[in-house]
């Protein structure tokens, strides 16, 4: 069932709010649940939250009193618990369903910016909430979707890149569930003005930005964090960035978004084609003065050296293809072996956790067109 947008006067106990999507003031909310209570609502109110995104499939029949002290404010809503991590094959269907759902949704905003018509944010609204769900439950699956899918439409796939990096980023360092969303909803809609201005395609990322933030300004319900983000997002510590502004007055949201969007630029096979390390060890080299440090180290760390879909030479010549990250030991991940490089020919499929063996290790990563192959092949 969609996801409908309700007025917090006419919002019931009982409803499961997935975000707020308009409010006054600045006072984060931590919306992410049920509101059980009139008492919870009227919080929302006075916190100056106006609409709110629900869910009608998680609405609770009937309302659930909830004991509180005389004078402590209720909470605005209940956090879910984080759920556990699931296999691999298991969450495979559901985030190939989600990067699916990105892509036609990133479409349907590409062409109405296009048309210069306003974006349909439910939707947008509806893609960030999936993403993150997916990257909760096992982050691996959706980044190994991601660098095997199909280049397309560049700009597009830019775009859903950069939403599924910046959402196992913020799942990462434990940013609160609205803010992981509205960073995504940032990441999908930071170069649509690109689409509006096809000539912008071969300029520098800066040169969009004022384009991107006319074309959003026709969304009276955009959150303005997004809007900061984005205007930020080519802003470089040292103050040699678009706009020249420095050190902590660029938001943190636009640093992590800054770092997104250059890593997949760098590893994209419609500009750069790095590999993977070769495009950490070019961000690395600007730390400290243009990148943050210690964000660029926990965005590295959440993704690994190798990410999930990356193909990789072993030490035996085996050729493998990624499957999970090690955080613990990021050039030891999980892999599946699937052909020989030296001998070529395939070999028998098998998953192999090189942290656990000491026989094999990865000497670097591979092209596999080399070899006239097809990672999807591989799955």
């Amino acid at each position: 069932m969609a996801y409908q947008k309700v007025s917090v006067t006419e919002l019931q106990p009982g409803s499961y709010v997935v975000e707020v999507v308009e409010q006054r003031g600045d006072i984060i909310v931590k919306h992410a649940g049920w509101v059980r209570s009139q008492q919870a609502i009227a919080q929302l109110q006075a916190k100056g939250v106006l609409a709110v995104l629900v869910d009608p499939a998680r609405f609770l029949a009937t309302e659930v009193p909830t004991p509180e002290p005389e004078k402590a404010a209720p909470p605005a809503a209940e956090p879910e618990p984080a759920p556990a991590r699931h296999l691999f094959a298991d969450e495979w269907p559901r985030a190939e369903k989600a990067l699916l759902q990105s892509q036609r949704v990133q479409q349907l905003v590409l062409d109405a910016t296009r048309s210069q018509q306003p974006i349909d944010l439910m939707l947008v609204h509806e893609v960030s909430s999936g993403l993150s769900d997916s990257v909760s439950r096992n982050q691996d699956v959706l980044l190994c979707l991601t660098r095997i899918a199909e280049q397309s439409d560049s700009l597009l796939q830019h775009s859903v890149n950069c939403a599924v990096y910046i959402a196992a980023f913020a799942k990462f360092i434990n940013l609160p569930s609205d803010r992981s969303k509205t960073l995504i909803t940032a990441a999908l809609l930071h170069d649509v003005g690109k689409a509006l201005k096809p000539e912008l395609l071969s300029q520098p990322d800066h040169a969009a930005i004022g384009t991107s933030l006319a074309a959003l300004q026709r969304n009276k319900d955009l959150a303005g964090q997004v809007s900061l983000w984005i205007s930020q997002h080519c802003a470089l510590l040292d103050g040699s960035g678009s706009p020249p502004i420095k050190g902590n007055q660029i938001a943190k949201g636009s640093q992590m978004l800054a770092i997104v969007n250059q890593y997949e630029k760098l590893t994209n096979p419609a500009s750069s084609n790095q590999s993977p390390l070769a495009a950490s060890r070019y961000l690395l080299s600007q730390t400290p003065l243009q990148l943050d440090t210690e964000l660029l180290q926990l965005f590295i760390k959440c993704i690994g050296v190798y990410p999930p879909g990356t193909v990789v030479k072993l030490s035996t010549g085996k050729l493998a293809l990624v499957l999970e990250n090690n955080p613990k030991k990021p050039t030891q991940p999980k892999v599946k072996l699937f052909y020989h490089s030296v001998h070529q020919h395939h070999i028998v499929p098998k998953v192999m956790d090189l942290s656990r063996q000491q026989e094999e290790h990865i000497e670097g990563c591979v092209d596999l067109k080399k070899y006239g192959l097809d990672v999807r092949n591989y799955l």
